[in-house]
């Protein structure tokens, strides 16, 4: 934690640097803020600094109501970092106490509960059960502000056992009680609020009367820029029929959540660079079968955009450096594409190691159209579910696959799954194999694919698995695990990217590039992830910023 001087200083001047990185606490009036809140600067023995807003409210200061610091993309350093208190905090951000308690959240890390709550307080300064009431009232206040749900649903849907316990922990932290923020809302008649960043969310739009058929519709807010086109352009590749849609500005998906099935709209046109910063925003709409699953929906939703990266703390570290600092110039806040499930990306992932991949695709595809779970939404659209890992773990792929393949025409397949009569391509049989024991290892719990996973102990375990390459690990660990300093020297989408630049490394001979790569990558850390973003997209920049 920095020094009381610096953290003074940098509330003074109002640096956006340091807004979502600590909140400050006024003891003269119980509010705390943002460091860039436009109210008066108090003055110095009048001020309290804390890491994150939940030790503020548990400090009892309630939220500014002009600053909102509870709609603030939270600290990207919790996503940088993969220790104990990271990954604790990433858990209970999702939800996770309030589905399997604090003794849960505790054997999930590895950890004994009395451990954990002292990690926690010395870190940032509370335990898990005031994370998980500032997590409770976050949620309640996107619901009231979006929604016409009854108060008494609003509560359990939030995660209170009591409407005592609601009312009273509502009061707390936002000065009003649920019901007099609602008839607010009503007064002013904008229909809009800001949404909690514990949840992901930064802001919602009235919801109709009946949620159940309508959409949830909600505002997440980033730091700007954020390179829309790039996301959606990644995600149009990677794409899988049915599962997922993606248009010119919008991508919907199927979301398969702790308590049910849902869908999911995020629409990015209000990302245009043209707009002002502060009004820079991804619009969400979500239909969901169980509506306590609103916090895993949203979570979801912003790691899929990575809408809590630091493009400014990237560009830092990423724009002086001679190879990369054209890439960064020319597309300003790129993001790391993320998942919903990470289980199917990794599958995904995967089958490009031994396909191109328009074949993996269309092989995903098969998988979906065969061992895909059927989920009717609650807007009435009929749509699958990836396949579970348990699902895949006991089918025998290749052989369902050859028959299928037996069955289909020539010209439908176009010859790269059929070796022979009856026989598979050899990328596709080793594909099979791959996957079937990637889905045993996850079935079995010997390895998670969720972000708040043991980076480390993941890595290990996907590096066991039969013919598993270190690159496709990294790209796993950078995709579906969220970790933004994932790389590995040998991955050839990287080389074949970096000899289309200019610079020494263009020009190097083959057995050179690794030795020369490691001393690059080394200078770009711990962003590392985000370098391989930069030269991936490097064959669709500018013509100015390529060879030739």
């Amino acid at each position: 934690m920095l020094d009381f001087e610096t953290y003074y200083r940098a509330m003074a001047s109002r640096d956006s640097r340091f807004d979502g990185t600590f909140y400050v606490a006024v003891t003269t009036t119980g509010i705390y803020c943002r460091p860039v809140c436009g109210s008066r600067t108090p003055k110095p023995e009048n001020v309290r600094f804390f890491r994150i807003a939940a030790a503020a409210e548990a400090a009892g200061f309630r939220a500014c109501r002009r600053c909102r610091p509870e709609v603030h993309p939270s600290s990207p350093e919790w996503n940088v970092r993969g220790d104990l208190v990271a990954r604790a905090l990433r858990l209970i951000a999702r939800g996770a106490v309030d589905e399997i308690g604090v003794a849960g959240v505790a054997a999930q890390l590895a950890v004994s509960e009395r451990h954990l709550h002292r990690q926690l307080v010395a870190e940032v300064g509370v335990g898990p059960l005031a994370l998980a009431l500032n997590r409770r009232n976050q949620v309640a206040r996107l619901l009231i502000e979006s929604s016409s749900l009854p108060l008494l649903d609003v509560a359990f849907a939030a995660g209170y056992s009591s409407i005592r316990q609601f009312n009273d922990g509502f009061r707390a932290a936002f000065g009003c009680s649920p019901r007099e923020l609602r008839r607010t809302g009503k007064t002013r008649g904008s229909g809009q609020a800001a949404a909690p960043s514990g949840t992901g969310a930064d802001g919602a739009q009235e919801a109709q009367a009946e949620p159940q058929a309508e959409p949830l519709v909600l505002r997440l807010r980033y730091r700007p820029p954020l390179a829309a086109a790039a996301l959606l352009s990644w995600f149009r590749d990677m794409a899988l029929p049915g599962v997922e849609d993606v248009g010119d500005c919008r991508l919907r998906r199927t979301l398969r959540l702790p308590r049910g099935g849902g869908r999911a709209e995020l629409d990015l046109t209000g990302a245009r660079p043209d707009r002002d910063a502060k009004h820079q925003q991804v619009t969400v709409r979500l239909w969901l079968s169980d509506l306590r699953d609103v916090t895993a929906a949203v979570r979801r939703c912003r790691d899929l955009l990575d809408l809590d990266s630091d493009p400014a703390a990237v560009t830092e570290a990423l724009g002086q450096d001679p190879r990369l600092g054209p890439l960064v110039r020319a597309t300003p806040g790129l993001r790391v594409p993320g998942c919903a499930d990470g289980f199917e990306l990794t599958v995904r992932l995967l089958t490009e190691q031994y396909l191109p991949p328009d074949q993996a695709r269309q092989l995903c595809g098969w998988l979906v159209a065969r061992y895909g779970e059927p989920l009717t939404a609650p807007d009435g659209v009929p749509a699958p579910l990836f396949p579970s890992p348990a699902m895949l773990a006991e089918a025998d792929l290749a052989g369902a696959l050859a028959e299928t393949v037996s069955r289909t025409p020539a010209d439908a397949n176009a010859g790269w799954l059929a070796a022979g009569p009856g026989e598979l391509h050899a990328g596709a049989s080793a594909a099979c194999a791959a996957l079937r024991a990637l889905a045993g290892a996850v079935a079995d719990e010997k390895l998670s694919l969720e972000r708040d996973a043991d980076r480390e102990e993941a890595v290990a375990a996907l590096l066991g698995l039969p013919g598993a390459e270190p690159w496709t690990v990294q790209r796993i660990a950078m995709h579906v695990l969220g970790d933004p300093d994932a790389f590995d020297a040998g991955d050839p989408a990287v080389h074949a990217a970096l000899r289309t630049l200019p610079g020494a490394v263009g020009s190097l001979p083959g057995p050179d590039l690794p030795r020369d790569l490691d001393g690059s990558a080394h200078r770009w850390r711990p962003w590392r992830s985000y370098a391989v973003m930069y030269l991936s997209s490097a064959g669709r920049l500018p013509a100015r910023y390529r060879l030739g």
